[in-house]
């Protein structure tokens, strides 16, 4: 069965062969249906390739001829024709429409959001450490790269994911292209981004084929914050032609995968989830019924009276993926008494970040992180205990990759590498202020 999907590229990696280890179950209680399994193997790969096994054609998405600059053309998202998707169902919950969820990485409001979540000057150091790692890394053309300078690069390169990830961190401690020691480093970044996407909103052309996916839905989310945070008028146009294609690529089944409007999975539909909320955050208008018609994506991989999810209809339920598609119910609106919500939260804090794991993954840590973060209570303070004492001890603390943290006990450190590593890292231990904690907004 499918293990924890990783980030962009290293979904598609680890169906390369020769990569196997070892495997963790985790057996819960009894049901009807017997013992449910979550499998932590970390040699399975997906059973099928969507791109070999679908039969549907991909509408041909419009070209913006032109890109307005006036905030309110481009807020009239609604006029856009997106061909070839269904109607959703209508008694689904009501999406979080919060543009204060970026409100956190403000000044005046980081450090109390901080000290109120349970971070500490030593969390704070790390992230400074691993940016200050990341900013090392920037390449002459204003990209980063997932292969190198450092050691321990990525079995492939793809460009567009290693600058939006190590953007994103950058953004996520409240540093933009216009404020802060950073801008200049964030500002070539963006550059590099912009000049990567082409007319229909697509940033990730030339990209390996199964990373490309999820190389735009990062990259989507990168400048759709900038913008958010500085309501740069010069991200207008590539937000817009973002959010435009991110609607077009949604598939029939109501979720995304490798190729647009083909199949779904919970790995690629949990980023572009992220980068349509991330579109209200800054202030973008999405379409909402298409929005939540993921929820009927959902309930087909769900398990476990929706408590627990599969990457997909043939696979069995895992904990990387059940904490993926929990944060996309999360911010699709189910409130925190959702029995299912509590449920799946119950089995998570089980699995708390552990250094003496043999093999850990930070991806399942990224999005449970962030379930637990939102969900608050005993289960964060729970959590927030191990990942706060963890992940700081397993960061590099001097040397040439100083800041940065080690991908060779990670499951998909050798597909994903080094920046993969550091860039998750640093999004867990901003998780304070990052996104403002949903549940607790009054």
């Amino acid at each position: 069965m499918i293990c924890h999907l990783i980030l962009l590229l290293v979904l598609a990696l680890i169906q390369l062969p020769g990569m196997q280890g070892s495997a963790l179950t985790l057996l819960l209680g009894e049901s009807s249906e017997g013992e449910a399994e979550f499998d932590l193997s970390l040699s399975a790969s997906p059973l099928e390739d969507s791109l070999q096994d679908s039969s549907e054609v991909a509408q041909p998405l419009p070209v913006i001829e032109s890109v307005p600059n006036s905030i309110a053309e481009v807020l009239d998202v609604q006029e856009m024709e997106l061909p070839g998707l269904d109607q959703p169902a209508a008694n689904v919950a009501t999406p979080v429409q919060l543009p204060t969820l970026l409100d956190g990485r403000r000044a005046g409001n980081k450090e109390g959001l901080l000290k109120e979540g349970g971070g500490s000057q030593q969390t704070e150091d790390a992230v400074e450490m691993g940016l200050q790692w990341l900013a090392r890394q920037q390449q002459s053309d204003g990209g980063w790269s997932l292969r190198g300078p450092y050691s321990d690069g990525a079995l492939l390169e793809n460009r567009t994911a290693a600058t939006a990830m190590a953007l994103n961190a950058f953004l996520g401690a409240g540093y933009t292209h216009l404020d802060g020691k950073y801008s200049s480093q964030i500002k070539f970044g963006l550059e590099f981004l912009r000049k990567r996407q082409n007319s229909r909103g697509f940033f990730a052309d030339g990209e390996p084929g199964q990373q490309r996916a999820y190389a735009q839905a990062i990259a989507t989310i990168t400048v759709l914050e900038a913008y958010g945070l500085t309501k740069d008028p010069e991200l207008v146009a590539a937000c817009r032609q973002a959010v435009h294609y991110a609607q077009w690529a949604q598939s029939r089944l109501k979720g995304w995968r490798y190729e647009p409007q083909r199949d779904a999975d919970v790995s690629v539909t949990g980023w572009f989830v992220m980068a349509l909320q991330t579109a209200y955050m800054a202030g973008f208008e999405v379409d909402e019924e298409k929005l939540q018609s993921v929820h009927e994506f959902l309930d087909s991989v769900g398990h476990r009276d929706l408590s627990a999810y599969s990457y997909n209809e043939l696979h069995a339920p895992d904990l990387t993926m059940t904490a993926e598609a929990l944060l996309c119910r999360i911010l699709l609106g189910w409130p925190r008494e959702h029995s299912a919500l509590q449920k799946g939260v119950e089995e998570l804090t089980k699995s708390p970040p552990d250094e003496d794991e043999k093999v850990q993954s930070v991806y399942y840590w990224y999005y449970a992180t962030q379930v637990m973060h939102h969900y608050g209570g005993e289960p964060w303070q729970k959590w927030n205990r191990a990942m706060k004492r963890t992940l700081p001890r397993m960061q590099n603390k001097s040397g040439t990759e100083k800041g940065s943290w080690s991908p060779q006990n990670d499951h998909y450190g050798s597909a994903g590498g080094r920046l993969y590593t550091t860039c998750l890292n640093i999004y867990c231990l901003e998780v304070y202020y990052r996104h403002l904690a949903i549940y607790s907004i009054k």
